[in-house]
């Protein structure tokens, strides 16, 4: 068996051999191709992953851009907001804002692009005032609705309760109407402060009126013959 598989190897050799140059040529086209291919297929890879690593650094730069644009600068936005309305605000140590308006001092403290506002210490009562129960009534009416929030003081050594409002907004420099909303802001603490005192009022009327038409226990109207 091994005789006749070598016959038959020895019999293709001789029937090749007038092509082995041939076969040669051909064999290292295409061993060459392989390798150009191999080359080609390799740096369009590396050109593809530049493109998007070069189109990642482009987006991330606009993006950068675009945050430089609006960097957060809360504090200085509200500083030219007040001023563009009649108003010298002054910056504080602490970072927060002082500023008169209408006569009244207000103090806004800021937190990205959150403010809070302060109309601090517009009132003031004693905790043993006999009125203390329709003080808070009128405070409860005036947090219903939707402009600042009034907040009541922990008493304090001498038993008084300071009465102060607060309001929380969001300034933005892409709004272009910042001057009216800060301007309408600080208008509704004025509101506030009337709706407390108003409905205090109203209270304490309704309170003797009451009281007025009371009648006392065990007397009548009724005619006696």
């Amino acid at each position: 068996m091994s005789i006749i598989k070598y016959i038959i190897i020895v019999a293709f050799g001789y029937l090749i051999k007038p092509y082995i140059m041939e076969i040669s040529i051909i064999t290292g086209i295409i061993i060459v191709g392989i390798i150009l291919h191999l080359l080609l297929k390799r740096k369009e890879e590396k050109e593809e992953k530049e493109e998007k690593e070069d189109s990642s650094t482009k987006c991330e730069a606009k993006d950068q851009s675009v945050r430089n644009e609006y960097a957060i600068d809360t504090i200085g936005l509200m500083f030219t907001t007040l001023s563009n309305i009649g108003c010298q605000p002054v910056r504080n140590d602490d970072g927060t804002l002082s500023v008169a308006y209408q006569g009244e001092n207000f103090h806004m403290v800021f937190s990205g692009r959150y403010v809070r506002v302060w109309d601090p210490l517009w009132a003031s009562f004693r905790s043993d005032d006999p009125d203390m129960p329709n003080i808070r009534a009128a405070v409860n009416s005036a947090n219903f609705g939707f402009g600042p929030t009034v907040v009541l003081s922990q008493p304090d050594a001498d038993g008084v309760i300071d009465v102060h409002s607060r309001r929380d907004i969001m300034l933005h420099p892409a709004c272009p109407d910042n001057d009216l909303f800060v301007r309408a802001v600080l208008d509704s603490f004025f509101d506030t402060k009337k709706h407390v005192r108003d409905s205090f009022q109203q209270i304490n009327t309704a309170q003797v009126e009451g009281q007025r038409t009371r009648r006392p226990v065990g007397f009548t109207t009724t005619d006696q013959e």
